[in-house]
């Protein structure tokens, strides 16, 4: 089949620091890497492997089409992906579209090696998020070490061996199309912006569920034994509240997730409230670390601050929690509540 037929063919226009007690009573079993993919319901499973003591998840739908919704860090497919193929009788050939979430290297690291193991797959991502998608280094100087200049606040400036080479992409995707599965079968594509400006999720009205990656974070993300992992790491604060209102006003009964247990039910309205609550409490612990300091506060300063108001954040990744805190300084710069104050360095912020 050639290639714009496969693409005419697949696309039809159309606050402790535990994960909440309701989240992981709501759990299914993940499946370990031995043991195959874990069926979720006909067609659709979920891959998972660890990695930095997290889960790390895909999702796989398989029917006249086969979809495969993020692909890992760079070992991935290898290690966990194609044998999850070979136990469904299928081949890494047979790959149809690979869909990159968004930009983060444990969710794009894999294309490369999809598209060595398999020339003829699409690549897709979101439109907003290629140009980080495509190169790691690109990702790296624009989202990883965007503010160490200015800031004094990044990470070392080679991408990790884990994000992969440089692989292009096929397709982007801006939200609102279906992709056909089988002819009785369609998922949606969502745009949910707040982590990356591109983000993208998928939505099976069948069977009301949605994979949404990375798109919410409820108040950290978590190790697979539960304890924090990560901070928070939204960025565009009033897109990130947006999602969550979009994403709420959906007839969602389960929720799938790159790195939580399954939610389903009240857990989903605990994880959604949660993570609204977080983005109230950054807020409110910003304005007040800065009423405390009327000379001005740092990056690195506001990162304590935020620290120690959550507490069970490890001091090793706070840093990351560097995204979430620009985010609502940029947000509250534009309300007037704060200036910027370049002329010192590392740059300053203070409240009007």
């Amino acid at each position: 089949m050639k290639r714009r037929q496969i693409l005419e063919t697949i696309l039809a226009t159309g606050t402790t620091g535990l994960i909440p007690e309701s989240i992981w009573a709501s759990a299914s079993q993940t499946a370990s890497t031995d043991k195959g993919p874990l069926e979720l319901y006909p067609g659709a499973y979920q891959i998972a492997s660890l990695f930095g003591g997290r889960h790390l998840f895909q999702y796989l739908f398989v029917g006249d089409s086969v979809v495969l919704f993020d692909t890992g860090i760079a070992p991935t497919p290898n290690a966990t992906i194609f044998p999850a193929l070979k136990s469904l009788g299928l081949r890494p050939e047979q790959i149809t579209l690979a869909i990159t979430s968004h930009a983060d290297g444990d969710h794009l690291g894999g294309n490369s090696s999809i598209k060595q193991a398999s020339p003829r797959t699409i690549l897709a991502c979101g439109t907003a998020d290629q140009e980080m998608v495509e190169d790691p280094q690109v990702l790296w100087d624009l989202h990883y070490n965007l503010l160490k200049d200015d800031f004094g606040v990044g990470i070392d400036r080679k991408p990790s061996p884990e994000a992969g080479p440089p692989q292009k992409i096929d397709l982007t995707l801006q939200g609102g199309e279906r992709i056909r599965i089988r002819k009785d079968w369609q998922l949606e594509v969502l745009h949910v912006p707040g982590h990356s400006h591109g983000h993208l999720a998928l939505y099976d009205p069948d069977h009301k569920a949605a994979f949404i990656s990375d798109a919410v974070h409820g108040r950290g993300s978590p190790k697979a034994s539960g304890e924090m992992a990560l901070p928070v790491t939204y960025y565009y604060v009033g897109a990130y509240l947006s999602t969550i209102n979009f994403l709420e006003s959906l007839p969602i009964e389960t929720l799938y997730t790159a790195h939580l247990p399954v939610m389903r039910g009240g857990a989903i309205r605990d994880f959604m409230a949660e993570s609204r609550r977080t983005v109230e409490t950054f807020d409110r612990v910003l304005i007040s670390a800065l009423k405390g300091t009327p000379s001005g506060l740092n990056l690195s300063q506001l990162i304590e601050a935020i620290g120690s108001a959550f507490g069970d954040w490890p001091k090793d990744t706070l840093l990351f929690s560097m995204f979430a805190i620009k985010g609502h300084m940029d947000r509250l710069e534009e309300l007037g509540k704060v200036q910027l104050r370049r002329s010192v360095r590392p740059f300053q912020w203070a409240l009007l």
